[in-house]
């Protein structure tokens, strides 16, 4: 039967609930389930509902948080950066451009230091006016240096990074301000009090919660309950930090109440997306209007395209979209998906409908991506939810088995081709808990395999591919 070719670009309204840029799209996919039919190129037609989702936040965490910082004080560096990074968290940081370097101020090698850890150097203006006594004066030249020149200046000093966001001197703004400020920036920051919800009220002047000296740390970790509670984006607003009787910036908070409470965050992890304004305000805005079309579907692969109408040429807007497809039962041998020569890493969720639900990352306007299908020899899709994965999946020449057993006792650990030839036997005694083995592909050729784990009344199984 003649190969059938799916063409759809239908995207449905999206529904602001549940999980945002929910979509369904229809179309034909075209399977085989006989070897036979695999060998010829051949398949049989049937058609499906082909589901997808885009998460509300990245990784459909339930809500997202940013660290934010202003006014360049050294204490941000030397001491809030470190507890940060322990914990691989990104801020962002407001820097005053005619500050930098003098005094108690970090140097232009700092925020390049800063810049490629992942944090983001953004404008907090020129030289930190009252940006509303500007406006007042009728002083446009100088509210555009303020805006323009601090921008400027930080793509000048900081080359690796594109300063696209800017935080409002003491909160100071109005709707003539913001109007200049577009010209400028993807988005501003302000100073209200509040939580911004899923999609915030206002790009321009965003809710973000001031943490003062004296702001208990619980009522400061009540913070993050509410923003996972409301299900939106809070963003923490600090200044300075005090190390025993050693005091920098304005409202400083003790540095140990501060490690606490990213304590306490890291304690929240599966319920937070925690990155940069930057990167959110991104995610947000592809999130609201990108699509997922199918482009063709065969025995062999299904591919699709991620795409959204915003330019790319004023603002970077590359950050990945974290989706969802919905497995269905001739879809449980996909086993590798790419983006053009990007391997995605994925891995798969059971929801409470009992539907099977592939879960990657990829970035909209980019290349094609395709989800691969193999013929026979490779376990189901769901068996990797079972308490067994490997990584790195894909791999060249080594990967890292793990797996949980509730006891320790024997494990029966084989290795197949595709052709369901045992190939390896790592089989052992292992202990009760996590236990990891690593598996090294010698001379075995490029391929896929799968990894069968036997142990007293349970059967665990990884698809596996070589590249």
């Amino acid at each position: 039967m003649t190969c059938l070719l799916c063409r759809i670009f239908l995207s449905l309204t999206l529904k602001k609930s549940g999980y945002t840029g929910f979509f369904v799209i229809f179309f034909t996919l075209i399977l085989n389930s006989s070897l036979s039919a695999f060998n010829d190129g051949k398949s049989n037609v049937s058609s499906s509902n082909f589901d997808y989702q885009i998460g509300t936040w990245k990784g459909f965490k339930t809500a997202a948080m940013t660290f934010s910082f202003d006014d360049n004080y050294r204490f941000q560096v030397t001491l809030a950066r470190p507890i940060l990074n322990e914990h691989n968290y990104k801020a962002t940081y407001f820097w005053v451009t005619n500050r930098v370097g003098k005094g108690w101020a970090p140097g232009w090698d700092t925020a390049n230091m800063m810049a490629a850890e992942g944090h983001e150097i953004a404008s907090h203006s020129k030289n930190h006016p009252d940006m509303l006594t500007l406006a007042l004066n009728s002083k446009w030249d100088s509210i555009k240096h303020e805006l323009k020149d601090s921008r400027d200046t930080i793509n000048a000093r900081v080359p690796s990074q594109h300063c696209e966001t800017f935080a409002w001197p003491s909160g100071a703004c109005n709707a003539d301000l913001i109007d200049t400020a577009k010209n400028y920036y993807m988005t501003c920051r302000g100073t209200s009090n509040y939580c911004n919800m899923y999609e915030p009220d206002d790009f321009y002047n965003l809710y973000s919660q001031h943490i003062y000296h004296d702001t208990p740390l619980e009522e400061v970790n009540q913070f993050i309950d509410n923003a996972i509670g409301y299900r939106g984006w809070l963003i923490e607003r600090w200044h300075g930090f005090r190390n025993m009787h050693d005091t920098n910036g304005y409202e400083p908070v003790p540095i140990g109440e501060f490690h606490c409470h990213v304590d306490y965050v890291a304690e929240h992890e599966k319920d937070l997306w925690i990155s940069t304004i930057d990167s959110v305000v991104k995610y947000i805005r592809e999130r609201d209007i990108s699509t997922l079309a199918l482009i063709d579907s065969n025995s062999y692969q299904v591919t699709t395209s991620l795409t959204n109408y915003l330019p790319d040429n004023v603002f970077h807007y590359k950050v990945p979209l974290s989706l969802r497809v919905m497995i269905y039962p001739n879809m449980t041998n996909v086993y590798l998906i790419m983006q053009g020569t990007r391997v995605l890493p994925f891995f798969v969720t059971l929801d409470v409908n009992g539907s099977h639900w592939l879960n990657f990352d990829a970035i909209p306007n980019d290349s094609l991506i395709v989800m691969h299908m193999a013929p026979v020899g490779i376990p189901d899709l769901s068996g990797l939810t079972n308490g067994a994965k490997n990584y790195p999946n894909p791999f060249n020449s080594q990967t890292t088995i793990e797996f949980y057993l509730p006891e320790g006792e024997h494990a029966d650990i084989k290795i197949y081709d595709i052709y369901s030839r045992q190939v390896a036997d790592l089989s052992n005694e292992f202990h009760a808990g996590r236990n990891t083995i690593d598996f090294y592909r010698g001379g075995l050729r490029s391929g896929l395999y799968s990894c069968v784990i036997t142990i007293p009344g349970k059967q665990l199984k990884i698809k596996m591919s070589i590249l």
